[in-house]
């Protein structure tokens, strides 16, 4: 095999050249021309859609002319613009060639070698997947451009759609005869039109006591300004808390986007842990309103997917466990300090009209402005202004870059009429942030608030002028010290600790309201193993949180032991644990769980618990099934004088042009893959995203304004189907279903054994074309079999191997009918039948008297 130079890219691509002597020949010793197979690649010239790679990362799609001819085919067409928006640096490379006198692109399209103008750089074309791949030295390459981030020139605003999103969870138990039971379903809707997202988010609510309550979430449209790098939002939705307190407002908000930017994304949304006793209802409050709700497993718990509707407002966590007893505690959640580079601006404004718990109206005008920049590289200062109809304060404050860390300090000072009379006062706010990598802490922040007798908030103040009208707020008392921590610490080893916590003292309520949860967690040869000690709240009869009321400290020890050899994730899993609580006594469960089947997707878990303060004895039992349409899951317990069930289901519903398609997760930005034919096929690197029998499938939690690449595995395809191309590139934007085409082709496979008339073989690589369409079907291989796709059940093929009439041959075929789903080849036997020549013109036509 020798190589050759050739390609529409006009660089050094392979080509090879098959030694004839090396392969078997037909009968009569048949010279064989295989120079089809020498040159891929060749271009013909037109305007093809391409996506470009730039050193292995996708650019965008463009529409690119190809030009010229010859036996290497046409050339890409380049200008300085196109390979400015791919991300590269033309300004650098215009100075580098003014100084060698060299040659520069201008606006004019250049149809020659890329490496005359970009020094260095290679050009592969494939024809086949449409991808003009450049490799380019990383001196030339933009460095805004590095990563995964894409020029918003090729930001994909998506398709029309409509999603739904849909989590349940109906939960019954019987105690001592009496029985209750409760539902829950939350819903979340998106229309997506153009570059616009209309959404509202709801929960419904039943009991068997109370009956059915619906509780109305937000309700807003929102759109991307790249050109701001900003997000618009008409409609419902609340304040980011970052700086004032968060306050939920129906009106207009113009934020910055960070993820626009090259930086990474900045954000924090904290872990809820905690330990359930039980099959157990684990309810997530924020600032009143029920943003989420699950049925955990006995033993430890992790929510670590909370989607909080802002940066900002503690979150109130209620566990109801199966015996009907509820306890709660608090998730501390406030934002770290935030830096910004030299020259860099962030800010926020929100103005409309406040709403209270319900999402009702309180007739209160609120505005809120919040503005910060980096002054230097060791400076950034920040401050904003909040109003409302009877409130105003402002706020001015700078964060510090030192070795020691990140600090900030800010001060607020507010002034409001209250129902009771005016009040003014003041609150400083000191934080401290640190990453130390080299000694595994991957985040800490320690912030401490102090707030005068006479300084109020915004939200409490606007809920305490509609404390009146809406039957009583309660005593919302005055906060007077505040400090939160949040560490997680690698220890070396496979030790790892971490500490959550706050400590809060009102100036009108005795005593204080600690907060915390700390654990540590290691591995003991096969053998892992978990501390946690966690300061619990009792709830009041009406479901509220008091400072000194039923306060508990838990101490939980967890343990976990593969059983069996494998190292397989299916493999079953021994676990127990054990707490200790002063107010409830110690706990304890022992527990299996696995999983069945090769996929995985069937969870299930068996457990046993005993509670030395009731001295009761608990069995439960779990299942969940993780389908490409939905999650589903089931629980049982049963114990002394009391049972309980639980049924659970989430998913999500997209309904398109091509119809209606159901996964069980989506994420705020959709990836809607077309592949006509390709069922089964899995998407991505998610085991349970498959295309189902229309040839849609889904791609989950996108990246957006970021670089996707989402590839179809075609394993668990039918054999009758071909992937044209199995990988797509997209950047889209925040929110969008962005459409992904895989062109597929549809043809039986199918092996023929052929001989000639008088036995002897057909030489190898003869090609092999359907006569209906003309098109190449396939080839002879070795062993003179006929290797092809052909899409009809019956028909005719051509094998040809020569100019001649003698080096031609014809196969009549006739398949099985198909039965749904094809796996394997099609098995035929045949004799290739010399090609008749074709009858001679009739007598009297114009070309008879040409004949000899």
């Amino acid at each position: 095999m020798l190589m050759a130079t050739a390609g529409a890219g006009g660089e050094q691509q392979d080509s090879v050249r098959f030694d004839v002597k090396m392969l078997v020949r037909g009968v009569g010793d048949e010279q064989i021309d295989l120079s089809r197979f020498e040159r891929p690649n060749i271009v013909s010239p037109g305007q093809y859609r391409v996506d470009v790679h730039v050193n292995g990362r996708w650019r965008g799609a463009l529409a690119m002319d190809f030009r010229g001819s010859g036996p290497e085919g046409a050339q890409p067409c380049y200008t300085a613009e196109l390979l400015r928006s791919v991300g590269i640096d033309m300004d650098k490379i215009g100075r580098n060639a003014a100084e060698r006198s060299e040659r520069t692109l201008g606006d004019v399209p250049v149809c020659d070698g890329l490496a005359s103008y970009v020094p260095g750089a290679q050009v592969k074309f494939d024809m086949a997947e449409q991808t003009l791949s450049l490799t380019v030295p990383a001196y030339y390459l933009d460095s805004g451009n590095a990563g995964t981030y894409v020029d918003p020139a090729y930001w994909d605003r998506g398709i029309t759609a409509a999603r739904l999103g849909y989590t349940t969870n109906l939960y019954t138990q019987e105690t001592n005869g009496q029985r209750r039971s409760r539902g829950y379903l939350s819903l979340s809707g998106v229309l997506n039109a153009g570059a616009w997202r209309l959404r509202h988010d709801g929960y419904a609510s039943w009991s068997s006591r109370t009956g059915t309550t619906y509780q109305r979430g937000q309700l807003y449209a929102v759109t991307d300004l790249p050109a701001w790098r900003s997000q618009l939002l008409l409609g419902e939705t609340s304040t980011d808390g970052r700086y004032f307190d968060a306050v939920s407002f129906r009106g207009v908000r113009l934020s910055s986007d960070e993820r626009m930017l090259p930086d990474d994304r900045r954000g924090y949304v904290p872990t809820i842990r905690g330990t359930a006793r039980s099959n157990a209802a684990v309810s997530v409050y924020q600032r009143g309103f029920l943003v989420y709700e699950t049925t955990v497993a006995p033993g430890p718990f992790a929510i670590e997917d909370l989607g909080a509707a802002s940066y900002g407002g503690d979150l109130t966590v209620r566990v109801t466990e199966a015996d009907g007893q509820a306890w709660s505690f608090i998730v501390p959640f406030a934002t770290a300090v935030d830096l910004l580079r030299p020259g860099e601006t962030r800010y926020s404004v929100s103005v409309g009209q406040a709403m209270a718990s319900g999402y009702r109206s309180s007739g209160q005008r609120v505005f809120e402005g919040v503005v910060r920049t980096g002054l230097s590289d060791l400076i950034t200062g920040y401050g904003g202004l909040a109003f409302s109809d009877y409130y105003s304060s402002v706020l001015a404050g700078a964060a510090l870059n030192t070795r020691l860390g990140a600090f900030s300090g800010d001060a607020t000072v507010a002034r409001a009429h209250l129902p009771g009379g005016r009040t003014s006062g003041s609150s400083y706010r000191v934080s401290y942030s640190k990453n130390l990598p080299n000694s595994g802490t991957n985040f800490s922040l320690l912030a401490y608030r102090y707030s005068t007798s006479g300084f109020v908030g915004l939200n409490e103040a606007i809920a305490l002028r509609d404390a009146p009208h809406v039957g009583g707020y309660g005593d919302l008392g005055r906060l007077r010290n505040r400090l939160d921590t949040y560490i997680n610490q690698d220890l070396g080893g496979n030790g790892s600790m971490y500490l959550n916590g706050s400590a809060l003292q009102y100036w009108n309520r005795p005593g204080s309201a600690l907060n915390y949860s700390v654990g540590y967690r290691s591995s003991l040869g096969r053998v892992s193993y978990a501390l946690s000690l966690q300061r619990v709240h009792a709830l009041s009869a009406g479901g509220l949180y008091t400072p000194n009321r039923g306060r508990s400290t838990v101490v939980t020890l967890n343990l976990s032991i593969p059983l069996g050899s494998g190292s397989s994730a299916a493999a079953p899993m021994f676990s127990s644990y054990t707490s200790h609580s002063n107010l409830s006594g110690t706990d304890s469960a022992v527990a299996v769980s696995g999983a069945l089947g090769d996929t995985g997707r069937l969870n299930y878990s068996l457990s046993a618990s005993r509670s030395s303060r009731a001295d009761t004895s608990t069995a439960s039992g779990n299942l969940d099934y993780r389908a490409s349409a939905a999650n589903v899951g089931a629980s049982v317990s049963q114990g002394a004088g009391y049972r309980q069930a639980g049924l659970r289901a989430q998913g999500n519903v997209l309904a398109h042009a091509g119809g209606v398609t159901l996964s069980s997760s989506l994420g705020e930005t959709v990836g809607l893959v077309r592949a006509p034919d390709a069922e089964d096929a899995r998407v991505g690197m998610d085991r349970g995203s498959r295309v189902d029998g229309r040839g849609y499938g889904l791609a989950a939690n996108l990246a957006p304004y970021r670089l996707n690449t989402v590839e179809l595995d075609p394993a668990d395809m039918a054999d009758d189907v071909e992937l044209l191309a199995s990988s797509r590139s997209v950047a889209p934007r925040a929110g969008a279903v962005v459409l992904l085409d895989y062109p597929t082709r549809r043809a039986r496979p199918v092996l023929v054994s052929v001989r000639q008339p008088d036995g002897g073989v057909l030489p190898f690589g003869a090609e092999v074309f359907d006569l209906a369409s003309g098109e190449s079907v396939g080839a002879v291989g070795q062993g003179s079999r006929i290797v092809m796709r052909v899409r009809d059940d019956q028909g005719e093929i051509r094998v040809q191997w020569g100019p001649d009439a003698a080096q031609r041959c014809r196969v009549g075929y006739r398949l099985p009918p198909r039965q749904g789903r094809q796996d394997g080849f099609d098995m035929l036997d045949a004799v290739c039948e010399p090609e008749p020549e074709p009858p001679p013109p009739a007598v009297g036509s114009p070309v008879a008297g040409l004949l000899p």
